[in-house]
């Protein structure tokens, strides 16, 4: 039975999947879609086999080497369940598939441990020659491809729609059913043979197409095919299947040439009884004797012979040809195209399935980099200025890695790559910018290690011990005056420790914010803050940068991308030395739209423990996605919803002149009160006021 032509995967892909994977604005890849879908496929194939196996893009084939699942296809709505069920079946050989039994394209002994593959050199194999063993690993990989994909129908019944679809692609092609009902591989040779048994999974298979096919399906017997236990089963399987099938070619063989030896018999009607190369009768593809002149006066060409009215008919005559031309083309055209199916069973069989929708290697990096650094296309909501509730999609990478830096260069700095990769030329202008954001950051763990001296008071416990008390643990010293009526003899300690913070710091990563050399003194601060926290307890902080693009989406409209750049709790601060000279600012000022693309993360891994939220801007916020809405408004309302979920907000302006008292109002509607202009590297300034912000939350 054939899958439906639903998209089984359009229950967990949004509206858009039936379309390919690309903007449709410019008819580039939507990389953070094609990242998010590999995601997915992982998940089934981990599901699935109990194993963290990896699965990628790449080029136009689709395999696995035993570790991981390579898939290369084109990720439309067509073809995306056939991948999802190619990658589950790659997936579960990994699992369950013996890949030292199938390192040797012969099998030979010398090239294997397994004790296994011995058999196929024992005495009652001494027949096999070198080619044998090439069928036979065809008809080993079909019959493991059996065990283990009904291994996994069976245990996993809620992937079998993915199965269906694969074989639907595969192996259920209208051409593949006509040849079997048509019966045109109905020769007794070895290519034949592997035909009917690899289509054996088809409803319109015909046993009695060659002698040996019925042996040969009772043989495998694929409605019990568990009771194959190992690799090592289905090769040994396989062999007896391939004696068989050689069996059945030898007498075949066999008979022709004892056919071809002995006299030809009598073809009644042309009077010829010897047989010879003199007669003029030969046999038909049906095996029925026929004339070379039938009684209309035409040979077995189609082509007139000599009649009186030969030059009349010969328009006629012409015709014939002509349709008989067309009926070959169409059948030739048929037959190839029955061969390129059979060769792309084939290909799959042997792990080697060639695929439509070819990606480049660049757009592979890039999914792959996205993937790795768990990069999320969100929807934020937003009320337009005519009251309108409209979608803006935003863009949160998670994790800041090596691969998203040269991936995606417009989100960094000039020439980042060349400096992973060990190019760059150090005497240029690219590597004097990213030499200049070194000094920026080491600046900050130089003066986070002072700001951290004040806060090792956060490392002491105070304990308060009170004796005398009629209940609590015993204390030592007292127990003697038990003897003289003393009850008391009991004590408590109650030790204060500082309460866990949480603090996420943002920082505007606009293009303003490289005028002054303020983005570069933003990140100064905010690692002399991670590098205070490494050094006390109780404090997880969070650093990310904010701004807007088109380069992960694709679109003509910049949208909002929050990079996560560091995370306390996973990172140690050598990423910050060797990674965040790499930042840069890029796009414009989403404020409001980055903050809450990113509110449920930050109360999600504050795990409970008070929350502080850190602002870096020189500005005020700008509309994002070509949407017309009050950014400064949306901002405030963010913020407040901040505040109602009891995170404190710091928010500073930095900027290094005062007077505009007009942009300071605006800053202040938008953070509060407390907001203000400062230096960002004056560290007496910033430990005040998050001294203060610690103080203000115990109290709440």
């Amino acid at each position: 039975m054939k899958a439906d032509k639903k998209n089984w995967s359009s229950f967990w892909m949004d509206d858009a999947f039936d379309i390919e994977f690309k903007s449709k604005e410019t008819n580039t890849v939507d990389y953070t879609k094609l990242a998010a879908t590999q995601r997915a496929i992982a998940n089934f194939v981990n599901i699935v086999t109990g194993k963290q196996i990896p699965v990628k893009f790449q080029g136009n084939s689709s395999y696995t080497d035993g570790q991981t699942v390579t898939i290369g296809t084109k990720l439309d709505g067509v073809n995306f369940d056939p991948a999802v069920g190619l990658a589950l079946h790659e997936g579960s050989h990994i699992a369950f598939t013996d890949f030292d039994m199938l390192k040797s394209n012969t099998y030979r002994l010398k090239d294997s441990k397994l004790a296994a593959i011995a058999i196929l050199h024992d005495s009652a194999n001494a027949d096999l020659l070198e080619n044998d063993y090439m069928v036979i690993k065809d008809l080993l990989n079909w019959i493991e491809d059996r065990r283990i994909d009904l291994l996994i129908y069976k245990t996993a019944p809620g992937y079998r729609v993915y199965y269906e679809a694969m074989y639907d692609k595969y192996f259920n092609d209208k051409v593949i059913d006509d040849a079997l009902q048509k019966r045109i591989k109905n020769q007794e040779t070895v290519d034949d043979y592997l035909f009917h048994v690899i289509n054996f999974t088809n409803p319109n298979r015909d046993l009695a197409t060659l002698s040996k096919l019925t042996d040969i399906w009772n043989l495998i017997n694929l409605k019990d095919i568990q009771r194959l236990k190992s690799t090592s089963d289905s090769a040994l399987l396989a062999i007896q299947v391939y004696k068989v099938i050689k069996t059945a070619v030898g007498e075949a063989k066999s008979q022709t040439e004892e056919q071809t030896e002995a006299p030809a018999n009598k073809i009644p009607g042309n009077g010829n009884e010897s047989g010879d190369e003199s007669g003029d009768g030969m046999e038909s593809a049906e095996g029925e004797s026929v004339s070379s002149n039938d009684e209309d006066g035409s040979d077995l060409n189609g082509d007139a012979v000599a009649d009186d009215n030969i030059d009349d008919d010969s328009d006629d005559v012409n015709d014939n040809d002509s349709q008989s031309n067309k009926l070959d083309a169409k059948a030739q055209k048929q037959l190839e195209r029955l061969e390129k199916i059979i060769k792309q069973q084939k290909d799959f069989i042997n792990g080697d399935t060639k695929k439509t929708g070819r990606m480049t290697k660049t757009d592979s990096a890039i999914v792959n980099a996205i993937r790795e650094s768990g990069t999320e296309a969100r929807t934020v909501k937003i009320e337009n200025k005519y009251g309108a509730i409209v979608e803006s999609t935003t863009f949160v990478i998670k994790k800041l890695t090596s691969s998203i830096i040269c991936s995606l260069p417009n989100l960094f700095q000039n020439g980042a790559a060349n400096d992973i990769n060990g190019t760059i030329n150090r005497e240029g202008s690219y590597y004097r910018r990213i030499a200049q954001r070194h000094d920026a950051v080491m600046r900050g763990i130089q003066l986070g290690k002072q700001l951290g001296n004040k806060l090792q008071l956060r490392n002491s416990d105070r304990s308060l011990k009170t004796t005398r008390l009629q209940t609590g643990k015993i204390d030592r010293r007292l127990v003697a005056q038990l003897g003289f009526n003393n009850d008391n003899v009991f004590h408590r300690i109650v030790t204060d420790r500082y309460k866990n913070y949480f603090i996420h710091i943002s920082i505007d990563a606009s293009g303003s914010m490289d005028s002054n050399n303020k983005f570069a003194q933003s990140l100064t601060s905010a690692v002399a803050i991670a590098q205070a926290a490494s050094m006390t307890t109780g404090i997880r902080v969070q650093i990310s940068i904010r701004g807007t693009s088109d380069s992960i989406s694709g679109t003509r409209h910049d949208q909002c991308v929050t990079i996560y750049a560091y995370d306390s709790a996973h990172d140690k601060m050598s990423k910050i030395k060797n990674y965040f000279k790499y930042l840069d600012t890029y796009g414009c000022t989403p404020e409001g739209v980055s903050f809450k693309s990113i509110q449920s993360d930050i109360q999600k891994d504050a795990k409970g423990d008070e929350i502080i939220f850190i602002n870096y801007s020189d500005g005020m916020p700008s509309e994002v996605s070509g949407i017309n809405y009050n950014s400064i408004d949306y901002t405030r309302k963010v913020i407040n919803e901040f505040k109602a979920m009891g995170i404190g907000i710091i928010s500073y302006f930095v900027e290094s002149y005062h007077g505009y008292d007009s942009v300071l109002d605006k800053f202040k509607y938008m953070y509060g009160q407390d907001s203000q202009f400062i230096n960002p590297e004056n560290m007496t300034e910033i430990s005040k006021t998050i001294n203060s912000k610690f103080l203000e939350v115990a109290i709440n």
